[in-house]
């Protein structure tokens, strides 16, 4: 039997929408804490625990391996159990992924995504890494690994408080779940990028980058400028966690987009009630 992940709602406003919000590798829901105080005054919030993370650690067990279409079932699992129509998506790095994926199972229910530290494409020396990083782990050992990770993705001086969160909350991890999804990542991860990056998209898309993210940054500028309705914010002297390493001023261009997004769908609804009269 599935276990629905743990899950925490603030704002609660009956007329506001709802932003799901996705934390990355080795997160958790206090990954977007920074993000609570500011998106709450116009939106409700619900924050996950991926499989193995958090206080979700008994919704993984049943499940042999991963991949990131279950990551997305398991999320909207948590969106259907609080009886949501429609939402819009947030995730951060690795949750950006899985934002995409559950846009593409259920594009009608998706309002935005938003992606911090988008990662929508792998550069051939990740590709190699990604493709071995199940045997580079079993040698150095999985914990190593995401050390390891931390700071090849997080390598400067001002990445260092966000380095640390990384490698902090990554130890909550049991050895079962750092396998699977190391496995995950070795097995799917190219696979499933390749895949959403030639993907349409419906919704509305922001992805928030800082210029000194050298493995992701390039990437996420081609995926701009090959589709309409995306958008594209890049912070001077900020590493890959954007929403950590720079929470104020991320927080203001979600918000700022969100309400965009919101004025353009009251717009859309007016539009259509008049054509029914």
């Amino acid at each position: 039997m599935s276990t629905l992940l743990h899950y925490e709602t603030y704002g609660l406003k009956p007329s506001a929408d709802w932003i799901v919000m996705i934390h990355g590798a080795g997160g958790s829901t206090r990954t977007w804490y920074r993000q609570k105080e500011e998106l709450e005054k116009n939106f409700n919030l619900i924050m996950v625990d991926l499989p193995g993370h958090g206080q979700s650690k008994e919704s993984g067990k049943g499940h042999s391996e991963y991949t990131f279409e279950l990551m997305s079932d398991k999320v909207w699992s948590v969106v259907d159990h609080l009886k949501l129509q429609k939402v819009h998506l947030m995730g951060v790095s690795l949750g950006s992924i899985i934002a995409l994926q559950m846009e593409q199972l259920k594009p009608a229910r998706v309002l935005s995504i938003t992606m911090a530290g988008a990662i929508v494409e792998l550069k051939r020396k990740l590709r190699i890494i990604a493709n071995c990083s199940l045997a580079l782990a079993k040698v150095i050992g999985f914990r190593a690994f995401y050390q390891l990770a931390a700071w090849i993705a997080l390598p400067r001086n001002n990445h260092k408080k966000s380095r640390k969160i990384f490698i902090r909350e990554s130890k909550a991890l049991s050895m079962d779940e750092f396998k699977k999804w190391t496995t995950m990542y070795d097995q799917c991860l190219d696979k499933t990028l390749k895949k959403l990056y030639n993907s349409a998209y419906n919704s509305p898309i922001l992805l928030v980058m800082g210029d000194q993210d050298h493995l992701f940054l390039e990437s996420a500028k081609k995926f701009v400028l090959s589709r309409a309705n995306t958008s594209i914010e890049i912070f001077q002297k900020c590493g890959h966690l954007v929403s950590l390493e720079k929470s104020k001023m991320y927080n203001q261009v979600c918000d700022k987009f969100l309400q965009g997004v919101e004025q353009m769908k009251d717009i859309m609804d007016s539009i259509e009630t008049v054509k029914k009269k």
